[in-house]
């Protein structure tokens, strides 16, 4: 069993620093400390230099150029590596002559090839996306020459691309994720919080449309929804948005830094999940590194798709109806009273360690770890 060896982690998109918001980054993070346990681990981070702009944004579809940005790596970076964990973006010329060239140089390198949502056809099947999915079926079909797994989260198909697979579930590192700050709400107060870089499939809409629908009753009881993250690509905000923002019971933070973010969770009881994946796939399991985030934070969470680590009866998860119906605010508000019955701090204590139990980083990357056991010289 050799753990001394040379690892290179690849992926692609914004640099971010370790006080981020971005539950993306926080589990590229925790898989680095993973597989920093089969030896030295160096990140390999491709981000774009600059705006986007039209200019930019249309050369992405021409046939041969990238699918992303422009890259440039140094092959000698990528001597004597023993093991290349890649996260995919979209798979173009460019990707397959990376792989071509570490394999080239390393011919005994294990190459792991993550893909976090599969299948993904249907997702970036737009017209604005179609011209780079048809990039992606011509290379991906290239990939076995070079990639010797895999690694699908969530999903079980044995064979992808002509490559096998590993499967694992996405997980978090607990130890750099405290459990929120536990109090009750004053004057009976609900605060909820959703977190995200959202879409039309996070299905924000349902969710402050039952906000709005819920205050037109003139309730009682005061249901406050904090929203996190850039919001642009999944609302259009209305009149009726911007009543609820003026009264306080809708707040639009944007995205924060981690420290920020923390603060949030601090103020609040309850966490909402996505209520729009049936817009891309009926019945989808969701395994997004949020729902473990609000584990590791001890808060209840009400979504419209199953996660894929809380069993049915788990007595701290609301199940709601996977369709275009708006949120039913009241019923929410019902199911927090009913987990809150018993001490709150107990409550957030049990989610958390349920959570740890079932998506820690450990369990994450176990199958990989174990894979590169088996197979490294």
């Amino acid at each position: 069993m050799n753990t001394n060896l040379n690892i290179t982690y690849i992926d692609f998109g914004p640099a971010y620093g370790q006080n981020s918001n971005s539950g993306i980054e926080r589990k590229k993070l925790a898989q680095i400390n993973e597989l920093s346990k089969l030896g030295d681990v160096k990140r390999l981070t491709y981000s774009p230099k600059g705006k986007r702009g039209v200019f930019k944004e249309a050369t992405r579809m021409l046939p041969f150029a990238p699918s992303m940005f422009f890259f440039k790596y140094c092959p000698e970076k990528l001597d004597g590596v023993d093991i290349v964990y890649y996260r995919k973006a979209y798979i173009d010329r460019y990707a397959i002559k990376l792989l071509r060239e570490i394999k080239r140089r390393n011919p005994k390198c294990i190459i792991l090839f993550e893909i976090p949502t599969y299948p993904y056809d249907k997702e970036k099947s737009g017209f604005l996306r179609y011209p780079l999915l048809l990039k992606d079926r011509w290379n991906r079909k290239k990939l076995h020459h070079y990639v010797d797994r895999i690694v699908l989260v969530a999903a079980i198909d044995p064979i992808v691309f002509n490559v096998s697979t590993i499967t694992i579930s996405n997980g978090i590192d607990f130890s750099r994720t405290a459990l929120r700050i536990v109090s009750k709400e004053e004057d009976g107060k609900v605060h909820g919080i959703v977190v995200g870089n959202f879409e039309f499939w996070h299905g924000l809409d349902r969710l402050i449309k039952g906000l709005e629908k819920y205050y037109a009753t003139k309730p009682e009881r005061i249901f406050v929804l904090h929203i996190v993250g850039p919001t642009e690509n999944a609302i259009k905000r209305d009149k009726g948005m911007e009543e609820l923002v003026s009264k306080g019971y809708l707040i639009f933070h944007g995205p924060l830094p981690f420290d920020e973010l923390e603060k949030v969770y601090d103020s609040v009881s309850l966490a909402f999940e996505s209520f729009g994946l049936h817009r891309r796939t009926q019945g989808q399991i969701n395994s997004s590194v949020k729902s473990r985030e609000y584990g590791a934070k001890g808060l209840p969470i009400v979504s419209a798709s199953k996660i894929d680590y809380i069993p049915e009866n788990f007595p701290y998860f609301m199940k709601v109806d996977e369709d275009e119906s708006y949120i039913d605010i009241k019923s929410v508000i019902q199911f927090h009273d009913k987990v809150y019955g018993e001490d709150y701090e107990r409550v957030a204590l049990r989610i958390r360690e349920f959570a740890n139990d079932h998506c820690s980083s450990e369990s994450m990357m176990r199958p990989v770890l174990d894979y590169c056991y088996e197979n490294s010289q």
